[in-house]
């Protein structure tokens, strides 16, 4: 009997993640984290030019998160950002099944208003005093911007912009991995615009 596709995808899917458990490479967290839980009552959206509080729909579980640590300051940042909204776009107009959440790094929280209205950001951010509450986030963090965390719905770490914490490889290769977790490689085809060094956090330009 041949496999169907269902059966297919599952298995690539479990696969990857099996190879991501044992990739020493990626950084991990020390317990597992519901991760739309721990975000609960944390995020916020702009909505006609003001950050208002935004509620992940209960009815529909979130399989990948995506979190985005950057800041306006950064120039590699805003070079980057708008080819992450037009895969966000994308990958929704196809209908995957992911969340992308904006992790400040920005100096005062009107800096990170001000980011998100310039590039016209679609997705969800970490509410500014917040990224203190959450440890997990933080964990996942790198040492500079822009900086892509791709995780499962339990925090385990599939994708990242650093290599053993140090090693800084991008955003694109982690996009396109994250691309592949949705069910959405082909957006990638074209590839985004690559940040070819990142910015450090300390640094801002």
């Amino acid at each position: 009997m041949k496999p169907s596709l269902l059966s297919i995808v599952a298995t690539a899917l479990l696969s990857g993640m099996a190879v991501a458990q044992n990739d020493p490479g990626l950084p991990r967290l020390p317990s597992p984290v519901i991760v739309a839980k721990s975000l609960a009552e944390k995020l916020v959206k702009l909505k006609e030019g003001k950050l208002i509080p935004h509620v992940l729909n209960p009815e529909k579980a979130i399989d990948h998160f995506l979190l985005y640590f950057s800041a306006g300051w950064s120039p590699n940042c805003k070079k980057f950002t708008p080819a992450l909204v037009k895969f966000y776009h994308d990958a929704k107009a196809a209908g995957a099944n992911f969340e992308i959440v904006f992790v400040s790094l920005d100096d005062t929280e009107q800096e990170m208003q001000q980011y998100m209205a310039d590039h016209k950001m679609p997705w969800p951010a970490l509410r500014f005093e917040a990224l203190d509450e959450l440890d997990f986030v933080q964990q996942a963090a790198g040492q500079g911007v822009p900086c892509l965390a791709a995780l499962d719905a339990r925090g385990l770490i599939l994708a990242h912009s650093y290599r053993q914490r140090k090693k800084y490889i991008g955003v694109e290769g982690p996009l396109g991995e994250f691309a592949k977790l949705i069910g959405t490689p082909k957006l990638m085809t074209s590839g985004p615009a690559e940040a070819k060094s990142s910015d450090k956090e300390v640094e801002p330009q």
